[in-house]
């Protein structure tokens, strides 16, 4: 169904030219009918649904658009986040993706893909009734500059078209960026990967993430130029046949999902990098002021069973009413990944500190229901610790998560913003963002380009990072101190703080080697000796 605002300015009694130059007017009206009849017939046919399942259990699900159809198969290009819902493995199961369009339904393959570049091809061994859309403006830059209003389409589980109004906004490079990539159209999860068209029908790119108030976008250049880049190899072309999903929570699709085998997804891998290493990249756009605090807060901590190294990621020196420097950090550090919800005593507690040094740790409070942990250490001034503070989450700032590997101490930083996609963690209280990080960056910070810090990372296998807010840190810390479970935040008004006898267990990356990503199977810093002081 047309939505109304597109409706009223397709009745515009004027349209453009297609050399786009002048303005006529419609001889007639079923000329002008035909035209708003055909325009959005283009659109919706543009837009399919997929979903990944294995066997009956669907566990994921996006939309497409279509790029290409040939006498033997049909292209899409969607998001990335298909492939990352998937896990990489020996394992002998396939997943199917089924693709749905115009009533039919068929059998996608995973034919190239490109987590970078956050994009996906899939291919159809068949012809579909699909209107593919042009990629390509031989005579026009971006041809949208002018364009404001704009509709967002995806496709629903069921394959029925649904759409949202909006505006374009801004850009989410630097400010004098020519290239429009935010909209304030509100989409649903399986909306994403969708399509975003002006209202005269020009296709302008497709939308990646979504928050309560805008949309972010591949424009349609630069789809085309990674379009350009992506060459299938055979490691992709044997994907599908390599892989095993991770079990998932329900969706907002409201399909109810199987429940996982595993409570906790492990992994064996400590020191992978991400993003920029200091001081280049993102650090280049920090003032030298919040650099400065985050290089005398970050931290790297490891925890080893004699002489064997059982996990390792980040932390960050808190404001703590303590009198010695306290730590907060993941309590997948010290958490037992084969029991149910207990720690594993006589571990060893390292730390790289700011200034280089290492030192022991002690574990002072943990909860695991929220994985989190505090880290004591002795003989150390912290100048600026980071403040834990009430405040409104700002969604337009662009934010920063921060991490140190343990063997190089190198300090590692990726941007990116604020997104409400869910991710395969099961605790109610985790935010995402789009910064993509590796595991050193679990117990890592987020904060802003201005320096406020946000919360606490973790890690997730789609694309994003979750992390806890400073709300829910600051009632967690006061119930490490005084045992009361009840707090406020500004968001939810009144919270509580679930004990870890209490409710169900979480999904949480723990330390082994059960999972591993495809992206980590040539790490070799497993089981490895800790560097003498």
């Amino acid at each position: 169904m047309l939505p109304d605002d597109l409706g009223r300015f397709l009745n515009e009694n004027k349209r453009i030219c297609s050399g786009g130059e002048e303005k006529t007017y419609w001889s007639n009206r079923q000329e002008k009918t035909d035209w708003i009849s055909d325009i959005w017939s283009d659109m919706t046919r543009s837009v399919a649904s997929f979903t990944l399942s294995y066997g009956h259990k669907l566990l994921f699900a996006s939309s497409g658009i279509a790029i290409e159809c040939q006498s033997n198969f049909t292209k899409f290009v969607t998001s990335a986040s298909l492939v990352r819902a998937l896990d990489v493995t020996n394992g002998r199961e396939i997943m199917k993706i089924a693709v749905r369009h115009g009533g039919k339904v068929a059998r996608g393959f995973l034919e190239e893909y490109d987590l970078d570049r956050v994009m996906a091809v899939i291919k159809v061994k068949s012809i579909l009734d699909v209107h593919c859309v042009r990629l390509k403006h031989e005579d026009e830059v971006y041809p949208y500059f002018k364009i404001e209003n704009v509709v967002a389409l995806g496709c629903e589980i069921n394959g029925t078209v649904t759409n949202t109004c909006g505006k374009l906004t801004g850009s989410c490079g630097s400010e004098d960026s020519e290239c429009p990539t935010i909209s304030t159209c509100q989409l649903s999860e399986v909306m994403l990967g969708g399509a975003l068209f002006g209202f005269d029908g020009t296709f302008l790119g497709m939308n990646l993430f979504s928050d309560m108030d805008r949309t972010i976008f591949l424009p349609r250049s630069i789809i085309l130029e990674r379009l350009n880049h992506l060459q299938p190899s055979l490691q992709k072309r044997i994907f599908l046949a390599m892989v095993k999903p991770i079990w998932v929570k329900k969706r907002r699709t409201g399909v109810e999902l199987s429940p996982r085998p595993e409570c906790s997804m492990k992994v064996n891998t400590f020191g992978k990098p991400f993003g920029d290493e200091y001081p280049s990249g993102v650090w280049g756009e920090l003032s030298n002021e919040v650099s400065s605090n985050i290089l005398g807060n970050v931290v790297a901590l490891a925890s080893f069973n004699g002489a064997t190294k059982f996990f390792a990621c980040t932390g960050f020196f808190i404001n703590c009413v303590d009198k010695c420097p306290a730590i907060l950090t993941s309590a997948s550090l010290v958490r037992n990944p084969d029991g149910g919800n207990k720690i594993v005593e006589g571990l060893r507690l390292r730390c790289i500190l700011p200034n280089k040094n290492r030192c022991e740790g002690k574990l002072e409070h943990y909860s695991l229901h929220y994985n989190v942990a505090l880290v004591s250490v002795k003989n150390y001034n912290v100048d600026r610790p980071a403040t834990l503070k009430h405040d409104w989450l700002d969604f337009s700032i662009k934010v920063v998560a921060v991490g140190c590997c343990f063997e190089s101490g190198v300090l590692m930083a990726e941007d990116g913003v604020h997104t409400d996609l869910s991710g395969d963690l099961d605790c109610e209280n985790l935010c995402y963002t789009t910064c993509k990080t590796t595991k050193v960056g679990i117990g890592g910070p987020l904060v802003d380009v201005n320096g406020k810090f946000l919360g606490m990372n973790f890690y997730d296998t789609k694309i994003g990072t979750p992390f806890l807010y400073c709300d829910d840190l600051c009632g967690i810390l006061n119930y490490f101190r005084t045992n009361e479970t009840k707090y406020r935040t500004i968001n939810r008004q009144k919270s509580h703080v679930v004990r870890d006898d209490e409710g169900s267990r979480n999904l949480w990356i723990l330390p082994d080697s059960r999972y591993i990503d495809e992206d980590e199977l040539d790490s070799s810093d497993t089981d490895e000796d800790e560097p003498e002081d």
